[in-house]
């Protein structure tokens, strides 16, 4: 069977500000929501109408989960956005020659349009889906972001099945990738965006300072000198011939003359708050491969993009098709899931596998 070469995004769900209810996992309230029922008592995992939303600000087009499977450690699904009635573009191979040129039939097919047969409808993007506890994988299309996901959750959870609070919502955060990174935050300098780093993150942002200036001092040396010539020679340096004299003739008759001289800098630092990093990684998440880099301690760029994601070969339902094969797309997020909790990558175990 034909393979495709895939990049599964990673995404975690963000419980920093309390907009989603602590005692449950975004993959356990998912499940929740599959098993909620309506109030014509129809469940929603079982008829696909009841997982048919709009999309916001564009009415017209429509968001659906469609294949979902709940296990005890995770959910797994596609996401498929249609605009009703839409027209596909078609090349017409066939032309009646008797009314036309055959120039002009060489030179050209014509371009026709038609809708889709009756009872289906054409597929503006599709994108695949697996969650484990706050753990969010997802191969992506360019027209199901991360945005698009966030917000076809939060309907489902909140105004479709009530599974969580009139207040929360399903926010979900990119990780950087620390093999790249680092493992301490303290070891970014900047982080680039198609080459320039960014001011804001967000519409609303807080009032928080994105960078600090940190006041560091260090010592260079620390000497205690000891003979009343030499400590006399350092008072007179410091403080001139008179400000020495009058040291000296205050001192008592048995005291010792001991300068202690610390020599040191003052310097600042600029240093990347951590909240910051929280809502950069938030308000970035729906950036293009490639367009997110990391400046280490160490003055170079580190990787193509920072964030964490692996490439994996995903195999497709046909050779010449564009539709994965839900099985193995499965396999593979869960090979994906297994490693990043084997190499240390991500550390919050909630649910394993």
């Amino acid at each position: 069977m034909a393979s495709k070469r895939c990049k599964i995004h990673y995404r975690r769900l963000r419980r920093d500000n309390g907009q989603f209810p602590a005692e449950a996992t975004l993959s356990k309230a998912i499940a929740a929501a599959l098993k909620a029922k309506l109030p014509d008592r129809t469940i929603i995992g079982h008829a696909v109408v009841n997982r048919i939303t709009s999309v916001p600000r564009q009415e017209e087009y429509k968001r659906l989960l469609n294949h979902h499977h709940v296990d005890e450690h995770y959910v797994f699904g596609d996401m498929c956005l249609f605009l009703p009635g839409q027209l596909q573009a078609l090349l017409r191979f066939t032309a009646e020659v008797e009314h036309k040129r055959l120039d002009d039939v060489l030179k050209a097919f014509d371009i026709a349009e038609q809708k889709a047969p009756d009872g289906t409808e054409y597929l503006h993007g599709m994108a695949y889906w697996l969650a484990c506890g706050d753990h969010f994988y997802m191969i992506q299309h360019v027209s199901i972001p991360t945005k698009a996901m966030e917000e076809y959750l939060t309907w489902l959870l909140r105004d479709q099945a009530g599974v969580i609070g009139h207040n929360h919502f399903v926010e979900l955060q990119f990780e950087f990738d620390r093999a790249q990174t680092g493992d301490d935050l303290g070891d970014i300098r900047s982080v680039e965006v198609g080459g320039f780093v960014p001011e804001t993150v967000s519409a609303e942002p807080k009032a928080v300072d994105k960078i600090v200036d940190v006041e560091e001092k260090e010592t260079i040396g620390d000497r205690i000198l000891r003979g009343f010539a030499a400590s006399k020679k350092i008072l007179v340096d410091l403080l001139g011939d008179v400000g020495a004299q009058q040291i000296i003739d205050a001192m008592p008759d048995e005291a010792a003359l001991e300068v202690r001289v610390n020599i040191s800098y003052r310097a600042t630092k600029r240093k990347i708050t951590k909240e910051f990093m929280s809502n950069l990684a938030a308000g970035l998440r729906n950036i293009a491969e490639g367009e997110i880099r990391i400046r280490g301690k160490d003055g170079e760029i580190k990787g193509e993009d920072a964030r964490l994601s692996q490439d994996m070969s995903v195999k497709k339902i046909r050779e010449a098709s564009s539709l994965l094969d839900l099985e193995d797309a499965l396999k593979q997020m869960l090979e994906v899931h297994r490693r990043f909790l084997y190499d240390g990558k991500i550390t919050d175990t909630t649910d394993p596998v």
